[in-house]
């Protein structure tokens, strides 16, 4: 496993102080299984335990795209909250499953006390959903759930262009989450707003997907329709 990993050099927003943080050589990953939630499974490694930073002086955690995004307000909060509470500890190494779900968890607490955005809020809770299917946890609906309250706030309130996540993302995922937990028209629906919408042209992929997720929806919503009529 190491042989795919490397080291990266990482400076802290917060406290300003270096670290390593090890990443995965994308370029290596082969592809088990793509996922109706968007899940990627490789055969070798599992990347999203090293997908979040953890700064071992401060305890400043967040996912690498976001990681240097910290104005003076949310600092203060961090600071107040987490900052001079934090014991020291290290996430540099190859990670163990109980490091890689305390890295989330701490990316998840520095995000709900700075305020972060709820996409980005939804994408934690999506990623560490995926974590808990890997590892075969009861967790996993938990956090499904999670990322659905998330994304339909974001979808409603949040202005998406330039995020990690964009509209017509965040749609299907909706979609496909009410599907996974039987939600059949509130899917159905939003698998039709991701259809609608004028940039799913150029995301031919998506388009595709979704068209197919719908019929799935549409035949179990169609089931359990007559199967109610039928009592």
């Amino acid at each position: 496993m190491e042989q795919l990993l490397y080291d990266k050099t990482i400076t802290c927003p917060v406290c300003r102080r270096e670290f390593t943080s090890k990443k995965v050589r994308t370029r290596r990953l082969k592809i088990q299984e793509k996922q109706d939630d968007l899940n990627v499974i490789y055969r070798d490694i599992n990347p999203l335990y090293y997908q979040i930073f953890v700064c071992p002086h401060c305890g400043y955690s967040g996912s690498e795209g976001a990681f240097g995004e910290i104005n003076v307000n949310q600092k203060r909060l961090f600071d107040e909250q987490i900052r001079y509470k934090w014991k020291p500890r290290e996430y540099g190494g190859v990670r163990t499953p109980e490091e890689a779900e305390e890295c989330f968890k701490m990316a998840l607490l520095v995000a709900q006390v700075i305020k972060r955005p709820q996409s980005y809020l939804g994408n934690l809770c999506l990623k560490l959903a995926w974590f808990y299917r890997d590892i075969n946890s009861p967790k996993e609906a938990d956090f499904l759930k999670h990322a659905l309250r998330h994304f339909e706030e974001s979808y409603q309130n949040e202005h998406l262009e330039g995020t990690s996540v964009d509209e017509i993302t965040v749609a299907y995922l909706v979609g496909e989450l009410n599907r996974r937990f039987g939600k059949y028209k509130d899917a159905i629906v939003w698998y039709s707003k991701v259809l609608e919408h004028p940039m799913i042209k150029h995301n031919r992929q998506l388009q595709l997907k979704t068209r197919e997720q719908w019929r799935v929806a549409k035949e179990q919503f169609d089931q359990v329709k007559g199967s109610s009529e039928a009592q």
